[in-house]
């Protein structure tokens, strides 16, 4: 229905005049508070203001990066049709659950270029290998596992003979036509890889939060897999990120393979890319879906190792002097780097006004100018970065996230060392669990905390010593109260969020569909609004009993299942037989059209076909899935959504919970983009309809 990566641009672009103001006050706000702020140092505490100027500094770099990246994006055309290199798609699997890796095995076998599917188990399963069997794919078990995840695809590529490769990790589904969007780009013979962005289907995730950005739900990789990367691409450099990505093999053959010195091949892989004069491609689309991390535990577990990975690689390869690298290529990465040293910088803003406070000492002259434009100048730069950045940048979300990143960024510097550190593998579910453990280190910032604050109320209340011989001390200890309180409430919600949005998870990710349910004879029970292939929330019409018999209409077809529950809102069933679980499983997993209905109201491709708002679940013609939509704002038909297709002047009968009514098709729809087939193979279609006359 709509291009992702021209939603980005299209969102950006009606705040063009917004960004452009918020990136011009933001430079002049830098060089007015940077130009002051060197005059104000203590001399009475000279490393001490220094090491907080010296975060000053590294936070306004930042900035400049975040508002450069913003200024601009790419938005790649369709690639070349003509090309058509042998391509073999690897798929490199450990020890993740095997119903994921059948689905993932599902979708690649369903790729609509020709090409083989390889699956390099480093688990050293039976039962992987009698799955390769199923779907007739080829199975490779190496005999040692070094290297890790690289080393997996390096042995494959010995075996290999394709012109290119694809790589989806084990638990990202590919979409019929990732390679159809990918391999083209590859004409280019200067371009070493094609590469799409991580995108995920449970977004009940931990990462995400509720609130639409661009093409879809903000989460805390929005900006870097949205906005840098397609920024980075306008000189064809921006980054891999190790799945939903196509390598031409003359390229991986002149940087020698994956490289397996660092955590992360993909990132290294890259920076070898680019300094061998390799061109990389961005292609801002999803060309599969994954499991985004359900909990802190493994949240810290793969930030971990992509940050650990990415300045072992970093320093590997000599980043600040190394030869090759364009100074935008150079720039970018230099940019990152300080990004995830950015633990540093949190350290210090959480130590300073704890130190000021109980040691009443400030890090710059004391006086009320000074602590008003202390206040004051570090809220208007964050306005301007947030209004620079589109919103892409979220202030409050990311002082939340920057916090939980803190002690994982100060561990992680060590990989500027050049050390490797142990692989840690992660669970790759969707049902996510509290870690007490993973947060304590916040517990005892909470306490720490508390007790600076103790401190400063009983030297304001004069029942402990103020000892300053500097004018202003009890309105800097006040200051200093409230960088803590706020520094309090990050990691509280840090804290707080851990817990509430785990328990927000289920077993099985509850899909945002929309779907009719009727009884044995036809009858309309009710329709969901969330579902997997073992629960539902839904809205009920009449409640079945338990044990009862239903139908869900899902695209193109009718599942069966049995109600085990159905007391409340979340109906506990289980699909009757093994057909049904395995149509409602590839219709939900294999396509985003369930996500596309939901986010069509915020989308201006579909607004402007007139094809967004709220679609209504209906059964046509007794039997068959479709979703209405009532006349859209603009427009004077209402719209229909339908698997299959239906012929000009037919009228079709429409029930929903309401009831039934009569239509005539008027014509058909063409959205931007068609919906994907998905892997149950069901094209989606789209009518203008109007009222039937009575017979």
């Amino acid at each position: 229905m709509f291009s992702h990566a021209e939603e980005v641009a299209h969102y950006l672009e009606v705040r063009r005049r917004r960004r452009r103001i918020g990136a011009v006050a933001y430079f002049i706000l830098l060089v007015g508070y940077l130009a002051w702020r060197v005059t104000v140092l203590n001399p009475h505490a000279m490393a001490y203001s220094a090491l907080f100027l010296l975060a000053d500094i590294h936070g306004a770099l930042l900035g400049v990066y975040y508002v450069w990246q913003s200024w601009s994006v790419r938005v790649r055309p369709a690639p070349p049709a003509d090309f058509r290199p042998t391509v073999d798609v690897l798929l490199p699997v450990y020890t993740e659950p095997l119903e994921m890796i059948e689905l993932t095995v599902q979708g690649a076998v369903s790729i609509d270029y020709p090409h083989e599917t390889w699956l390099l188990d480093d688990g050293k399963r039976d039962e992987l290998k009698a799955l390769a069997e199923k779907y007739g794919i080829r199975y490779v078990r190496r005999p040692v596992n070094q290297g890790a995840k690289a080393g997996n695809l390096n042995h494959a590529l010995k075996l290999s003979t394709a012109q290119a490769v694809a790589v989806f990790d084990a638990d990202h589904i590919p979409k019929r036509e990732s390679l159809d969007m990918l391999v083209g780009h590859l004409k280019d013979p200067t371009v070493a890889v094609s590469q799409t962005p991580q995108m995920f289907y449970n977004e009940d995730a931990f990462v995400y939060r509720d609130v639409v950005t661009g093409g879809g739900r903000w989460h805390e990789q929005l900006f870097f897999m949205d906005v840098v990367q397609s920024h980075r691409d306008q000189f064809d450099s921006s980054s891999c990120v190790g799945t939903g990505c196509v390598y031409s093999r003359a390229a991986l053959d002149d940087i020698g393979g994956f490289p397996e010195a660092t955590l992360t091949e993909d990132l290294h892989s890259a920076l070898l890319f680019h300094k061998r004069g390799w061109k990389t491609v961005w292609v801002d689309e999803p060309a599969a879906w994954g499991v985004a991390v359900a909990d802190v535990s493994e949240f810290y577990k793969t930030r971990r190792r992509w940050t650990y990975g990415n300045m072992q690689g970093f320093a590997l390869e000599k980043l600040l002097w190394c030869r090759g690298l364009s100074w935008r290529q150079r720039a970018g990465y230099l940019a990152m780097m300080a990004d995830m040293l950015g633990g540093w910088m949190q350290l210090i803003y959480l130590c300073v006004p704890v130190i000021s406070m109980i040691f009443v000492v400030t890090p710059f002259e004391p006086g009320l100018m000074n602590m008003v434009i202390f206040v004051c100048y570090p809220a208007l730069l964050i306005a301007a970065v947030t209004s620079a950045t589109g919103g892409f940048l979220r202030f409050l979300p990311g002082q939340v996230f920057s916090m939980g990143r803190l002690f994982l960024q100060l561990e992680c510097t060590r990989g500027l060392l050049g050390k490797k550190m142990a692989w840690q593998t992660s669970l790759k579910n969707v049902l996510g669990r509290v870690s007490w453990a993973r947060l304590s280190m916040h517990v005892v910032l909470l306490v720490l905390s508390g007790v600076a604050i103790l401190f400063c109320v009983l030297r304001l209340l004069g029942l402990w010593g103020m000892h300053d011989p500097m004018v202003g001390g009890p309105a800097m200890l006040a200051l200093a109260a409230f960088w803590v309180l706020l520094n309090c409430w990050r990691s509280w919600r840090w804290i707080s969020d851990s817990i509430r949005l785990t328990r927000r998870t289920h077993r099985e990710y509850l899909f945002e569909a929309e779907l009719p349910i009727l009884d044995e004879s036809g009858a309309w029970l009710g329709h969901t609004r969330r579902l997997s292939t073992i629960q539902a929330e839904v809205v009920w019409k009449k409640r079945p009993e338990a044990g009862q018999r239903l139908r869900i209409l899902i695209p193109g077809h009718r599942v069966s299942v049995v109600v085990k529950d159905a007391t409340g809102e979340i109906m506990e069933m289980e699909c009757l037989d093994a057909s049904s679980f395995d149509l409602l499983r590839r219709s939900l997993y294999s396509v985003d059209w369930h996500r596309m209905v939901r986010l069509s109201r915020h989308m201006h491709a579909t607004q402007e076909k007139g094809l967004g708002g709220e679609w209504q679940p209906c059964i046509v013609q007794g039997q068959f899935w479709g979703l209405w939509l009532p006349a859209p704002e603009g427009h004077e038909n209402d719209r229909i959504m339908l698997a299959g297709g239906f012929s000009i002047g037919e009228v079709i009968e429409i029930e929903t919970a309401e009831g039934r009514t009569r239509r005539v098709i008027m014509e058909g729809i063409r959205p931007h983009r068609p919906v994907p087939r998905g892997l149950n193979d069901t094209w989606v279609h789209f009518y203008k309809m109007k009222f039937a006359q009575s017979a």
